[in-house]
C-alpha cells in the first residue's frame, strides 16, 4: 500500500509495528522540511525529526484503536515537531526559523522548484541571493510572528490547525500571520530603498 494512503491512520491501528514505515515515509520529508526551516541547520533537523517520530510511535502505542482510526495525523505530527522544536531550540540556543520564501508573486508564496522558472545560473542565483536576504528578514521576526507563518505557510496548516497547535484563538493567529507579512513587506521595502539611494 502506498504511504499517501488514506487508510494509513486504520493501517496503524491494526499493526503499528508493521505500518508505521509508511508514517515516516509519508511525512518524514515534510517534517524535516519543517525542522529545517527553523533551525537552519541539517544535523539539528535530523534530531528533531528522529525524537519527533519516536514520540509519535510511543504515544501511538498508547492510543486504543478508536482514537488512531480518528486520528489526522499531519496536523498531529507538526504539533509534537513543534513542541521539540522549540524545546530543542531553547535548549540549544539556535536562532529558530529560515524560511524558503519567494518574492515573485508575494512576501510568503512558496516556490514549487519543479516549476520555477529561475533555471537561467544568472537568474538562479540572483533569486537565491534575494531568497536568503528574506530568509534573514523573517529570522529576525518575533517568535509568535515566525511560528505562525511557518505553521500556516510552510506547515500549510489552516488558521484553525495553526491555532490548536500555538493554543491561540484563530482570530490571534490571523493576527500573527497578516502582521509578520506586513512587517516582512516593511523590511523589504526599507532595503529596497537603500539601494536605490546608494
Amino acid at each position: 500500500m502506498e504511504p499517501g494512503d488514506k487508510n494509513l491512520p486504520l493501517l496503524l491501528a491494526t499493526d503499528l509495528d508493521e505500518n508505521f514505515s509508511l508514517l515516516v515515509a509519508e511525512y518524514g520529508p515534510q517534517l524535516y522540511a519543517f525542522a529545517l526551516r527553523m533551525t537552519m541547520c541539517v544535523s539539528d533537523a535530523e534530531d528533531i525529526v528522529q525524537i519527533a517520530l519516536e514520540r509519535a510511535y510511543l504515544a501511538l502505542q498508547d492510543y486504543p484503536e478508536q482514537r488512531i482510526h480518528t486520528l489526522k495525523l499531519r496536523p498531529w505530527l507538526y504539533k509534537i515537531t513543534l513542541n521539540v522544536a522549540r524545546n530543542y531550540i531553547s535548549r540549544s540556543k539556535l536562532q529558530a526559523l529560515s524560511l524558503d520564501l519567494s518574492l515573485e508573486e508575494g512576501v510568503l508564496d512558496i516556490e514549487d522548484e519543479s516549476a520555477s522558472p529561475y533555471k537561467q545560473p544568472e537568474i538562479a542565483v540572483e533569486y537565491a541571493e534575494r531568497r536568503r536576504e528574506l530568509e534573514i528578514l523573517v529570522g529576525a521576526l518575533a517568535p509568535c510572528y515566525r511560528e505562525a507563518i511557518n505553521l500556516c505557510f510552510f506547515g500549510e496548516l489552516s488558521y484553525q490547525e495553526t491555532a490548536l497547535k500555538l493554543n491561540k484563538s484563530v482570530g490571534t493567529v490571523k493576527f500573527y500571520v497578516h502582521r509578520g507579512i506586513a512587517l516582512l513587506r516593511s523590511k523589504v521595502e526599507h532595503q529596497e530603498h537603500q539601494l536605490h539611494e546608494v
